[in-house]
Protein backbone atom coordinates (compact mmCIF):
# COMPACT_ATOMS: atom_id res chain seq x y z
CA UNK A 1 0.00 0.00 0.00
CA UNK A 2 2.19 4.01 -1.08
CA UNK A 3 0.26 5.65 1.45
CA UNK A 4 -0.48 7.49 4.50
CA UNK A 5 -1.45 5.20 7.04
CA UNK A 6 -3.86 7.38 9.74
CA UNK A 7 -7.18 6.46 11.03
CA UNK A 8 -10.05 8.00 12.77
CA UNK A 9 -12.34 6.97 14.74
CA UNK A 10 -15.38 6.10 13.24
CA UNK A 11 -18.95 4.00 13.91
CA UNK A 12 -19.98 0.60 12.06
CA UNK A 13 -20.35 2.34 9.30
CA UNK A 14 -17.60 4.12 8.61
CA UNK A 15 -18.54 7.78 9.91
CA UNK A 16 -16.41 9.69 12.01
CA UNK A 17 -17.36 10.18 15.46
CA UNK A 18 -17.95 13.60 16.61
CA UNK A 19 -15.60 14.32 19.68
CA UNK A 20 -13.48 11.57 19.68
CA UNK A 21 -9.51 12.06 18.43
CA UNK A 22 -7.65 10.23 16.08
CA UNK A 23 -6.18 6.73 16.63
CA UNK A 24 -2.87 6.95 17.24
CA UNK A 25 -0.20 4.65 16.86
CA UNK A 26 -1.25 3.04 20.11
CA UNK A 27 -2.63 -0.20 20.38
CA UNK A 28 -3.57 0.85 23.62
CA UNK A 29 -5.49 3.83 22.56
CA UNK A 30 -8.24 1.86 20.79
CA UNK A 31 -9.51 0.27 23.74
CA UNK A 32 -12.99 1.50 24.55
CA UNK A 33 -13.58 2.66 21.45
CA UNK A 34 -17.32 1.83 19.75
CA UNK A 35 -14.93 0.68 16.58
CA UNK A 36 -12.89 -1.20 19.49
CA UNK A 37 -13.71 -4.91 17.67
CA UNK A 38 -13.18 -3.64 14.12
CA UNK A 39 -9.59 -2.67 15.16
CA UNK A 40 -8.54 -5.63 17.24
CA UNK A 41 -10.06 -8.17 14.24
CA UNK A 42 -7.70 -6.07 11.73
CA UNK A 43 -4.41 -6.44 14.25
CA UNK A 44 -5.22 -9.66 14.72
CA UNK A 45 -5.18 -10.35 11.23
CA UNK A 46 -2.47 -8.87 9.99
CA UNK A 47 0.06 -10.57 13.37
CA UNK A 48 -1.18 -13.72 11.63
CA UNK A 49 0.10 -13.07 8.34
CA UNK A 50 3.41 -11.97 8.92
CA UNK A 51 3.73 -15.50 11.00
CA UNK A 52 2.35 -17.33 7.86
CA UNK A 53 4.73 -15.10 5.40
CA UNK A 54 7.55 -16.25 7.77
CA UNK A 55 8.56 -12.99 8.51
CA UNK A 56 9.83 -13.75 11.86
CA UNK A 57 12.14 -16.45 13.68
CA UNK A 58 12.35 -16.67 17.11
CA UNK A 59 15.34 -16.31 18.81
CA UNK A 60 16.49 -16.11 22.81
CA UNK A 61 17.80 -12.55 23.71
CA UNK A 62 21.21 -14.39 24.50
CA UNK A 63 21.79 -14.72 20.65
CA UNK A 64 21.21 -11.10 20.21
CA UNK A 65 25.18 -10.18 18.90
CA UNK A 66 27.09 -7.30 20.60
CA UNK A 67 26.36 -4.17 19.35
CA UNK A 68 22.53 -4.77 18.78
CA UNK A 69 19.91 -4.67 20.72
CA UNK A 70 15.83 -5.31 20.17
CA UNK A 71 13.56 -2.46 18.69
CA UNK A 72 10.36 -2.04 19.89
CA UNK A 73 7.26 -2.09 17.26
CA UNK A 74 3.58 0.01 16.68
CA UNK A 75 0.21 -0.55 14.95
CA UNK A 76 -0.78 1.95 12.78
CA UNK A 77 -4.29 2.18 11.19
CA UNK A 78 -6.28 2.65 8.13
CA UNK A 79 -9.65 2.41 6.58
CA UNK A 80 -10.18 2.05 3.28
CA UNK A 81 -12.80 3.31 1.22
CA UNK A 82 -13.92 3.47 -2.45
CA UNK A 83 -14.24 6.57 -4.81
CA UNK A 84 -17.29 7.22 -3.02
CA UNK A 85 -16.45 7.27 0.46
CA UNK A 86 -18.14 4.14 1.06
CA UNK A 87 -15.57 1.72 3.89
CA UNK A 88 -14.46 -1.27 2.12
CA UNK A 89 -12.23 -2.38 5.17
CA UNK A 90 -10.49 -1.72 7.84
CA UNK A 91 -6.81 -2.36 8.17
CA UNK A 92 -3.66 -2.83 10.55
CA UNK A 93 -0.26 -2.75 10.09
CA UNK A 94 2.75 -3.84 12.20
CA UNK A 95 5.53 -1.44 11.97
CA UNK A 96 8.97 -1.48 13.62
CA UNK A 97 9.96 2.18 15.71
CA UNK A 98 12.52 3.04 13.08
CA UNK A 99 13.56 5.99 15.33
CA UNK A 100 15.39 2.69 17.54
CA UNK A 101 17.23 1.49 14.35
CA UNK A 102 21.40 2.69 15.37
CA UNK A 103 23.00 4.26 12.56
CA UNK A 104 25.19 2.77 10.44
CA UNK A 105 23.20 -0.61 10.81
CA UNK A 106 20.67 -0.22 8.25
CA UNK A 107 22.43 1.16 4.78
CA UNK A 108 20.54 2.71 2.26
CA UNK A 109 16.96 4.18 2.68
CA UNK A 110 16.25 5.69 -0.46
CA UNK A 111 13.69 4.77 -2.66
CA UNK A 112 11.58 6.65 -5.47
CA UNK A 113 8.33 7.40 -6.05
CA UNK A 114 5.86 8.62 -8.53
CA UNK A 115 5.24 12.23 -8.37
CA UNK A 116 2.08 13.72 -9.12
CA UNK A 117 3.19 15.35 -12.44
CA UNK A 118 3.86 11.87 -13.63
CA UNK A 119 0.65 10.41 -13.13
CA UNK A 120 -1.07 13.39 -14.77
CA UNK A 121 1.21 12.67 -17.66
CA UNK A 122 0.68 8.97 -18.14
CA UNK A 123 -3.16 10.37 -17.69
CA UNK A 124 -2.62 12.51 -20.36
CA UNK A 125 -1.02 10.02 -22.45
CA UNK A 126 -3.62 7.74 -22.31
CA UNK A 127 -6.38 10.14 -23.24
CA UNK A 128 -4.35 11.35 -26.29
CA UNK A 129 -3.55 7.91 -27.25
CA UNK A 130 -6.48 6.14 -26.46
CA UNK A 131 -5.18 3.80 -23.88
CA UNK A 132 -6.75 2.06 -21.29
CA UNK A 133 -5.45 2.60 -17.14
CA UNK A 134 -5.74 -0.01 -14.65
CA UNK A 135 -3.93 -0.69 -11.34
CA UNK A 136 -2.67 -2.93 -8.85
CA UNK A 137 -1.25 -2.90 -6.08
CA UNK A 138 1.27 -5.92 -4.38
CA UNK A 139 0.34 -7.06 -0.84
CA UNK A 140 2.86 -6.93 2.13
CA UNK A 141 5.34 -5.65 -0.40
CA UNK A 142 7.71 -4.60 1.84
CA UNK A 143 8.00 -8.03 3.66
CA UNK A 144 8.84 -9.69 0.50
CA UNK A 145 11.94 -8.18 0.61
CA UNK A 146 14.80 -9.92 2.22
CA UNK A 147 16.33 -8.20 5.53
CA UNK A 148 19.77 -8.55 4.81
CA UNK A 149 20.85 -6.40 8.33
CA UNK A 150 20.34 -8.12 11.46
CA UNK A 151 16.95 -7.14 13.17
CA UNK A 152 15.71 -7.71 16.42
CA UNK A 153 11.97 -6.91 17.03
CA UNK A 154 10.15 -6.61 20.36
CA UNK A 155 5.74 -7.41 19.54
CA UNK A 156 3.75 -4.85 20.60
CA UNK A 157 -0.27 -4.60 22.74
CA UNK A 158 -1.30 -8.00 23.77
CA UNK A 159 1.03 -10.16 21.56
CA UNK A 160 3.55 -11.23 23.71
CA UNK A 161 6.46 -13.87 23.58
CA UNK A 162 7.90 -16.42 26.03
CA UNK A 163 9.96 -14.67 28.10
CA UNK A 164 13.61 -14.39 27.27
CA UNK A 165 12.78 -14.34 23.34
CA UNK A 166 12.95 -11.79 20.74
CA UNK A 167 11.82 -12.00 17.30
CA UNK A 168 14.53 -12.03 14.10
CA UNK A 169 13.62 -10.82 11.01
CA UNK A 170 13.83 -12.79 7.80
CA UNK A 171 12.11 -9.95 5.71
CA UNK A 172 11.74 -6.41 5.79
CA UNK A 173 9.24 -4.95 7.37
CA UNK A 174 7.52 -1.54 7.18
CA UNK A 175 8.98 1.38 9.27
CA UNK A 176 12.56 0.13 8.73
CA UNK A 177 14.66 2.80 7.63
CA UNK A 178 15.67 0.48 4.83
CA UNK A 179 12.22 -0.96 3.67
CA UNK A 180 11.42 1.19 1.07
CA UNK A 181 14.67 1.01 -0.27
CA UNK A 182 14.92 -2.80 -0.45
CA UNK A 183 11.51 -2.82 -2.29
CA UNK A 184 12.42 -0.62 -4.51
CA UNK A 185 14.86 -2.65 -5.42
CA UNK A 186 13.48 -5.67 -5.60
CA UNK A 187 10.26 -4.80 -8.09
CA UNK A 188 12.19 -2.74 -10.43
CA UNK A 189 15.00 -5.89 -10.81
CA UNK A 190 11.80 -7.97 -11.54
CA UNK A 191 10.37 -5.24 -14.27
CA UNK A 192 13.65 -4.88 -15.93
CA UNK A 193 13.86 -8.70 -16.28
CA UNK A 194 10.67 -8.99 -17.55
CA UNK A 195 11.44 -6.35 -20.70
CA UNK A 196 10.39 -3.03 -19.39
CA UNK A 197 13.03 -0.33 -19.63
CA UNK A 198 12.86 2.66 -17.13
CA UNK A 199 12.60 6.23 -19.43
CA UNK A 200 12.85 8.70 -16.42
CA UNK A 201 15.34 9.78 -14.21
CA UNK A 202 13.47 9.26 -10.97
CA UNK A 203 13.00 5.40 -11.89
CA UNK A 204 10.17 5.18 -11.58
CA UNK A 205 8.25 5.09 -14.94
CA UNK A 206 8.44 1.94 -17.21
CA UNK A 207 7.49 1.05 -20.67
CA UNK A 208 7.32 -2.12 -22.46
CA UNK A 209 6.58 -2.69 -26.54
CA UNK A 210 6.05 -5.51 -28.15
CA UNK A 211 5.39 -6.25 -31.63
CA UNK A 212 2.99 -8.14 -33.12
CA UNK A 213 2.76 -10.59 -36.09
CA UNK A 214 0.70 -7.63 -37.83
CA UNK A 215 3.52 -5.01 -37.57
CA UNK A 216 1.40 -3.01 -35.21
CA UNK A 217 2.87 -2.31 -31.31
CA UNK A 218 1.36 -2.90 -28.18
CA UNK A 219 3.05 -1.41 -25.61
CA UNK A 220 2.35 -0.86 -21.36
CA UNK A 221 3.08 2.36 -19.59
CA UNK A 222 3.86 1.95 -15.84
CA UNK A 223 4.69 4.06 -12.85
CA UNK A 224 4.66 2.94 -9.26
CA UNK A 225 4.32 4.80 -6.13
CA UNK A 226 5.63 2.25 -3.58
CA UNK A 227 3.59 -0.88 -3.80
CA UNK A 228 0.68 0.82 -5.94
CA UNK A 229 0.89 0.16 -9.64
CA UNK A 230 -0.62 2.65 -12.28
CA UNK A 231 -0.48 1.08 -16.17
CA UNK A 232 -1.51 2.42 -19.37
CA UNK A 233 -2.53 0.03 -22.17
CA UNK A 234 -3.23 -0.38 -25.47
CA UNK A 235 -4.11 -4.22 -25.31
CA UNK A 236 -5.73 -5.56 -22.65
CA UNK A 237 -4.64 -9.20 -23.47
CA UNK A 238 -1.05 -8.13 -22.74
CA UNK A 239 -2.26 -6.58 -19.77
CA UNK A 240 -3.59 -9.23 -18.55
CA UNK A 241 -0.42 -11.49 -19.23
CA UNK A 242 1.70 -8.95 -17.65
CA UNK A 243 -0.92 -9.72 -14.38
CA UNK A 244 -0.46 -13.45 -14.57
CA UNK A 245 3.45 -13.05 -14.74
CA UNK A 246 3.54 -10.36 -11.66
CA UNK A 247 1.41 -12.71 -10.05
CA UNK A 248 3.67 -16.05 -9.91
CA UNK A 249 6.23 -13.85 -8.01
CA UNK A 250 3.94 -11.39 -5.78
CA UNK A 251 0.73 -11.85 -3.82
CA UNK A 252 -1.28 -9.05 -6.17
CA UNK A 253 -4.48 -7.17 -5.77
CA UNK A 254 -5.64 -6.72 -9.80
CA UNK A 255 -8.10 -3.73 -9.25
CA UNK A 256 -8.68 -3.67 -13.27
CA UNK A 257 -9.73 -0.36 -14.60
CA UNK A 258 -8.48 2.68 -12.63
CA UNK A 259 -11.55 4.04 -10.69
CA UNK A 260 -8.97 5.33 -7.69
CA UNK A 261 -6.19 6.57 -7.19
CA UNK A 262 -3.38 7.83 -4.49
CA UNK A 263 -6.93 9.55 -2.60
CA UNK A 264 -8.06 10.60 -6.47
CA UNK A 265 -11.03 9.27 -8.03
CA UNK A 266 -10.35 8.42 -12.09
CA UNK A 267 -12.86 8.51 -14.38
CA UNK A 268 -11.92 7.86 -18.44
CA UNK A 269 -13.71 7.33 -21.90
CA UNK A 270 -11.51 6.19 -24.45
CA UNK A 271 -14.36 6.76 -27.17
CA UNK A 272 -13.81 10.78 -26.19
CA UNK A 273 -10.15 10.55 -25.67
CA UNK A 274 -11.35 11.96 -21.80
CA UNK A 275 -9.40 11.09 -18.77
CA UNK A 276 -11.27 12.96 -15.48
CA UNK A 277 -9.15 13.03 -11.98
CA UNK A 278 -11.01 14.15 -8.89
CA UNK A 279 -10.32 14.69 -5.20
CA UNK A 280 -13.97 15.74 -4.21
CA UNK A 281 -14.02 12.99 -1.52
CA UNK A 282 -10.65 13.98 0.00
CA UNK A 283 -12.00 17.50 0.27
CA UNK A 284 -15.04 16.27 1.54
CA UNK A 285 -13.57 14.72 3.89
CA UNK A 286 -10.84 17.41 4.94
CA UNK A 287 -14.11 19.56 5.58
CA UNK A 288 -15.53 16.63 7.79
CA UNK A 289 -12.24 16.66 9.98
CA UNK A 290 -12.37 20.03 10.91
CA UNK A 291 -16.12 20.42 11.43
CA UNK A 292 -16.45 22.86 8.51
CA UNK A 293 -18.87 20.16 5.91
CA UNK A 294 -21.31 22.78 6.89
CA UNK A 295 -19.88 26.15 6.09
CA UNK A 296 -21.53 28.22 3.00
CA UNK A 297 -19.63 26.87 -0.24
CA UNK A 298 -18.02 29.65 -2.56
CA UNK A 299 -17.36 29.68 -6.21
CA UNK A 300 -13.09 29.86 -7.13
CA UNK A 301 -12.29 32.03 -8.66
Amino acid sequence: MGMIWTAIACDEHGQQLAGMRPVSRSYYDIRGRPDEHLWVEACNKEIKKLFEMGTFSIVDENDIPPGHKSINCCMSFKIKKDGDGNILEYRARCNADGRQQEVGSYGDTFAPTSKFSCIRSICAIAAQEGLMLYQFDVKGAFLLAECKKRVYINLTGKYRLPKGKVLQCRCLIYGLKQAAHGWNQMFVKWLLDYGFVNVDNDGVTFVKNVKKDDGSVSKILLSIFVDDGLAACSDKAMYKEFIAAISQDFDLSDSGELKWFLGGKVEQDREKGIVRLSQEQYCNDVLKRFQMDDCTPVDTP
